[in-house]
């Protein structure tokens, strides 16, 4: 069999190496959740509660206060596969470029799902905000900061939007010199590009993280995977800090074996991941008017 010497370790480091390098949704999230995750794995994401500032009397007691949080948990819910066929895996392996390629397409799909989860999970914290526990048992719902209508881009509001943006992160105590992840849409960029006060078109470092340009301290991507709304007539351009979101995932499981019928051997990857809005005061939401597509 052809699959007798196939390197199941080596497979799934160049699927994950594969994922490292490709940018989008995913990758504007915080990944030190990332670990050995199995499908199904709850992750207990707890923030820390600011303590108690008292007033010192010398001679008297202090009063010492336990270390508090509130919670959000994060499930590892999605469970997606890619897979592909060879006339002999071992051949293919010998084949300079030719496992580089599959383990790249295999990542590029896998990648995409991800993404989408992200985009899912961004769209209903905008749109229903984010529960989590209180430190007393109690729960609460977070809000994501957003324009309260949606509107048409154009040059006039492109940056002005932006502004808003910044000044509603501000005032939710992120720090002017945090570093911002801009979503935007291609329509969108159309009217911001020329606003940018900083340009990346030539940077190769900036490019491979699918970074064009700087407005202040946004770094400024485009998405196609941008979320809408049910109705599909607002697309939501974000703006928001990379610990806003959490994202864990894991190449599961890597096989290869023998199609019975055929002359060919197959290889197939398991990719788990889940994610979870855990700040969401630092998100800003651009509500931006499209027409909902055409079905056919």
């Amino acid at each position: 069999m052809a699959t007798v010497s196939f390197k199941q370790k080596l497979w799934s480091k160049s699927i994950m190496k594969e994922l490292a390098t490709l940018t989008g949704l995913r990758t504007h999230s915080d990944a030190k959740y990332t670990g050995e995750i199995k499908g199904g794995n709850t992750l207990y994401i707890t923030g820390a509660v600011a303590p108690t500032v008292g007033d010192y009397t010398q001679g008297q007691d202090i009063t010492m206060q336990a270390v508090a949080g509130n919670t959000i948990t994060m499930v590892i819910d999605h469970q997606k596969y890619a897979t592909q066929v060879f006339d002999d895996v071992d051949r293919a392996q010998s084949i300079p470029g030719v496992m580089e390629s599959a383990t790249a397409e295999m990542a590029r799909v896998l990648h995409e799902e991800a993404d989408k989860a992200v985009a899912a999970e961004i769209k209903d914290a905008i749109e229903d905000g984010v529960t989590r526990t209180k430190e007393n048992g109690s729960t609460e719902t977070l809000l994501v900061p957003q324009e309260a209508n949606a509107s048409t881009v154009t040059k006039a509001n492109a940056t002005t939007r932006l502004d808003d943006g910044l000044q509603k992160l501000r005032e939710n105590n992120v720090p002017q010199a945090t570093e911002l992840w801009g979503e935007f849409s291609p329509n969108y960029y159309k009217f911001l590009f020329q606003n940018l006060t900083e340009l990346f078109t030539n940077n190769v470092e900036m490019a491979k993280k699918g970074i064009l340009g700087k407005y202040g301290n946004i770094n400024v991507t485009i998405e196609n995977l941008l979320p809408r709304s049910d109705a599909q007539t607002t697309r939501y351009n974000i703006i928001r800090t990379g610990r806003s979101t959490a994202f864990a995932g894991q190449i599961d499981k890597v096989e290869a074996g023998r199609i019975e019928k055929q002359f060919a051997d197959y290889v197939k990857a398991l990719y788990v991941f889940g994610t979870k809005v855990v700040r969401p005061a630092e998100i800003y939401a651009i509500k931006e008017s499209v027409e909902a597509p055409v079905s056919l």
